[in-house]
């Protein structure tokens, strides 16, 4: 990115900067946020439901679209969307887990 001359963050709200060639795949995620499927009683997201995307796909508003392409572009999101909650989950489990324990049996 910066040998294209572009900056990684926003300077001043930490915003990831989008790059141009990357917002149709951001539009379809972000238009499929309905799509996602969730399990246990805390409903942890275990994926997208492709038929429902498929149909999104279907009824997207610009016929030119590389359907395939932008379908693998969604599951690059999805993946990395799945990757971050759950390691936040993971990281939330042991936290919890540490504070329950008695100071004496803690790891430093």
């Amino acid at each position: 990115m910066e040998s294209r001359g572009e900056r990684t963050w926003c300077g001043q709200c930490g915003a990831v900067e989008l790059w141009p060639e990357n917002v149709p795949a951001v539009l379809l995620y972000l238009a499929c946020d309905t799509q996602w499927r969730y399990a246990g009683m805390n409903g942890v997201p275990t994926g997208l439901d492709y038929a429902g995307v498929r149909a999104l796909l279907e009824l997207w508003p610009d016929p030119a679209i590389d359907r395939p392409a932008r379908f693998a572009d969604l599951q690059t999101l999805e993946r990395e969307h799945l990757r971050i909650v759950h390691e936040r989950l993971s990281r939330e489990a042991h936290t919890a887990a540490t504070a329950t324990r008695p100071a004496h049996h803690r790891r430093p």
